[in-house]
């Protein structure tokens, strides 16, 4: 007897964002893709090659902006919003007006105090942020759809890597030190697809982080993962 094949949910990171190409940028829910970013997102949905039964996407603008042309091509599928956005760490109001790289000394300075408690005003904490990558990950895991697509960001894809990867039982300090430096090495690119597999056990497996052919001007972009904006 055969077992049944695992469902699958693969995260896909949107395309380049006016953040990620340099621009000042205002509310990070609000970044649009750039001309790039919207060509990339036509490539990769025109590259996936089984549709699926599902279409999540994130409420931020690039996300949905992504998800788009994979709407289009898979026009009977249900679509979705789901909280899969990436994490605001950093004060908003500080960040209004300024690059992904002026960013980056908030950046290092949030990573240097590794505080998983530590929020900043509208700002979400790293135990809040893990939380919330668990609670969609337990969400979708209990979905009944064979193949589910998420359009989303480099470092939610990155952070269900490392809680499948690592499976740390507490959210100290030591294990917010840890996806730091798991990050460095995870760092997912714009339009990076990352399967994960859901076995009838109720275990996962992960895929490898993979990029469609054909996509145009991909970058890893760890400045902009590691900004978490």
């Amino acid at each position: 007897m055969t077992s049944a094949k695992p469902r699958e949910i693969w995260f896909i990171r949107h395309g380049e964002s006016v953040a990620n190409a340099g621009a000042r940028t205002t509310e990070a829910s609000g970044y649009p893709l750039t001309d790039l970013g919207f060509r990339q997102a036509v490539q990769v949905a025109d590259s996936l090659p089984h549709g699926p039964e599902l279409i999540i996407h994130s409420p931020y603008v690039r996300a949905r902006q992504t998800a788009q042309p994979a709407i289009q091509r898979f026009v009977d599928i249900p679509v979705e919003e789901w909280p899969v956005q990436e994490v605001q760490y950093l004060d908003p109001a500080k960040c209004v007006g300024t690059t992904q790289e002026e960013r980056r000394a908030m950046s290092l300075e949030y990573w240097e105090r590794s505080d998983p408690h530590h929020a900043e005003p509208d700002a979400e904490s790293f135990v809040a942020f893990v939380d919330r990558v668990r609670g969609a990950l337990r969400g979708l895991s209990q979905r009944r759809e064979r193949r589910i697509y998420v359009f989303g960001h480099g470092q939610f894809m990155s952070a269900v890597a490392w809680l499948l990867l690592s499976r740390p039982s507490i959210v100290d300090e030591v294990a917010m030190r840890r996806f730091y430096k798991f990050i460095h090495g995870y760092a997912v690119p714009n339009c990076g697809v990352m399967p994960v597999y859901v076995h009838e056990c109720g275990s996962h497996s992960l895929g490898g982080l993979w990029l469609p052919d054909g996509v145009d001007g991909v970058e890893a972009n760890i400045v902009g993962g590691l900004a978490g904006i």
